[in-house]
């Protein structure tokens, strides 16, 4: 159990004198990329510039090591070195699968795979397709505008459509969520404090959401978490309360950090842009490229629980952190790996795509990502041909959750 694992930010007993230094908590564009191709080129691992963790740079052992027992989730790890306490955000943290390893999280996992299934989804996607044409309204009124700000609610809105939220609380939950994003990450003192305030409005929101549908179901996910069952095991009422917060906080900002990096992505290569234009059947291939070429989501943390090979020995209680952004351009099995191509995936034969991790934490989420990422695109095809207004190299990155480009400003040709 990684929760029982001891995580060391230091790596004093790892030989790092020839280990490259990258800064994983800098909102870096290209930059990024540079400094981890350039650590790829010292060896298959780097040193993370603030916590300290082994980061794995290459894509066959970041697939490895994914599937690794003897690799865990960080579980309280962190929460212990903030001296995060006994508290509502702890205990919500604490029961979510991605603290969880093992028995615990194989049978959350199962359950809620009963519930959030593929068919759910799909079924999802001409609400989706809707809600996306209608932000765009605006940007194809006057001609242009920011598509991050307009569509900085679509993923919220989708999954609230999926759960069963009334539309007028949206903005209240992105707020919610927005505060609680950081919870996977390192927090100052004033993100805590935001973080268990949001943490106490949104499991007594939910809480109340969750009681109406136990007593009236309907055709939502909260009905369908309530009803769902695994040999024998069934969700208990605070399980369910915690699985929705877990499951709005952890599919806001990373999807709408994704799409701000999808459409800076297509926009800044215009001739891929068209290729998709003139041919839509690429475009579900051409989404999964940008999430390839631009992750909004770089790294996955990891805990060593017992010294493992990657090139050198990782010792038991190092924190790692699993590089799908540099494994998802690694030369060793990407051809063209810096270019994009949005017919990449379109014959069944490229790599395995990293981005939703691999293994037992594979993201649940994945589907739904994708079908926001993809309606989001086809709402913006369908306004016509439409040009970046600054040069996307220039434009600065922001960190929340995800890393993404703070501003997406386009105008109709």
């Amino acid at each position: 159990m990684a929760s029982k694992a001891t995580v060391s930010l230091g790596v004093a007993s790892l030989s790092v004198s020839a280990v490259a230094t990258v800064d994983l908590a800098s909102p870096m564009g290209d930059e990024m990329h540079t400094a981890l191709r350039a650590a790829a080129q010292d060896g298959p691992t780097a040193i993370d510039a603030v916590s300290g963790a082994v980061i794995v740079l290459g894509h066959d052992d970041v697939n490895r090591l994914a599937h690794d027992f003897r690799v865990a989730g960080v579980g309280l790890a962190v929460f212990d070195l903030l001296e995060i306490g006994d508290g509502p955000l702890r205990r919500w943290y604490s029961g979510i699968m991605f603290t969880n390893e093992g028995g615990p999280h194989d049978r959350l996992r199962k359950l809620v795979s009963r519930a959030f299934t593929p068919r759910a989804v799909e079924a999802l996607r001409p609400e989706a397709a809707a809600l996306a044409t209608s932000l765009l309204e605006s940007v194809r009124r006057v001609g242009g505008g920011d598509l991050n700000s307009a569509f900085a609610r679509l993923p919220m809105q989708v999954m609230c459509r999926l759960l069963g939220v009334p539309p007028d609380t949206v903005d209240e939950f992105a707020a919610w969520a927005d505060a609680l994003s950081v919870v996977f990450l390192f927090m100052t003192p004033e993100q805590i404090q935001a973080a268990a305030s949001a943490i106490d409005e949104l499991l007594a929101y939910v809480g109340r959401l969750v009681d109406r549908r136990r007593v009236d179901p309907g055709a939502d996910l909260i009905s369908a978490l309530l009803e769902a069952e695994a040999d024998g095991s069934k969700l208990t009422r605070d399980e369910v309360v915690a699985m929705v917060a877990n499951l709005l906080v952890a599919g806001h900002d990373t999807t709408a950090s994704q799409l701000a990096c999808t459409l800076h992505t297509l926009l800044r290569h215009s001739d891929q842009f068209a290729r998709v234009r003139e041919d839509r059947s690429l475009l579900p291939h051409a989404v999964a490229e940008t999430i390839r070429f631009e992750p909004s989501i770089g790294f996955v943390p990891r805990t060593a629980i017992e010294p493992v090979l990657v090139g050198v020995e990782v010792p038991a209680g190092a924190l790692m952190f699993l590089c799908t952004a540099s494994a998802n351009r690694d030369p060793a099995v990407w051809v063209d790996g810096d270019v994009v191509d949005v017919a990449r995936f379109a014959d069944g034969k490229a790599p395995r795509l990293l981005s939703f991790g691999a293994g037992a934490h594979y993201c649940l989420g994945a589907a739904l990502a994708r079908l926001t990422l993809e309606e989001g695109v086809r709402a913006v095809l369908d306004l016509g041909p439409i040009r970046a207004t600054e040069e996307p190299a220039l434009v600065p990155w922001r960190l929340l959750l995800g890393r993404a480009p703070q501003r997406v400003i386009a105008e109709l040709a």
